[in-house]
């Protein structure tokens, strides 16, 4: 026979700490504006089922890549964009839709982590980018000669998330 779980009890805490850690919790909470508590946990139910059974394993495997190549990715980031074959088209109206370069021709950048390479900005390109499952834009570095990786080579291309201003103590 089972005990009736009791709130002080280290079961019920973990239980509520897992409702939390897989944002449960929230679901819960947001699905409040729309419904009763009683459809709130059917809606949960369904939301997630809809979520497991429409992943899809080329943005996990995308994702796990960058994971493996110690890039910055962000699951939230990647799991919040539908990846399909149509979406590494040029985006219609492109010339209105493309956001703003964050960077300019000349700026002075370095790669995000603490061994990096840095340089200046000498181009750019708008690109399909499959890690992000979106259209972002790429730069092209001219490596400065102190860089890290300029004994092999003079420039270097980044993704515009991978990039930040260069403090001026580098070059």
């Amino acid at each position: 026979m089972l005990k009736p779980v009791c709130n002080k009890t280290d079961e019920y805490r973990g239980y509520l700490q897992a409702l939390d850690d897989f944002a449960i919790a929230e679901l819960l909470a947001k699905l409040s504006d729309y419904c009763e508590p009683p459809e709130q946990e059917t809606l949960a139910a369904v939301l997630i089922t809809q979520l497991a059974q429409s992943l899809n394993s080329e943005l996990i495997a995308n994702y796990m890549s960058a994971i493996a190549q110690k890039q910055q990715y962000s699951l939230a980031k990647l799991l919040h964009q539908k990846f399909s074959p149509d979406s590494a088209d040029l985006p219609e109206d492109f010339a209105n839709t493309a956001k703003t370069p964050r960077f300019l021709y000349g700026d002075r950048l370095r790669w995000l982590g603490s061994d990096t390479d840095w340089g200046t900005v000498i181009g750019r390109f708008y690109s399909f980018a499959p890690h992000l499952c979106c259209w972002n834009w790429c730069y092209l570095i001219w490596l400065s000669k102190d860089s890290p990786s300029a004994t092999w080579t003079s420039a270097d291309m980044a993704w515009e998330e991978d990039l930040e201003p260069l403090e001026g103590s580098q070059l």
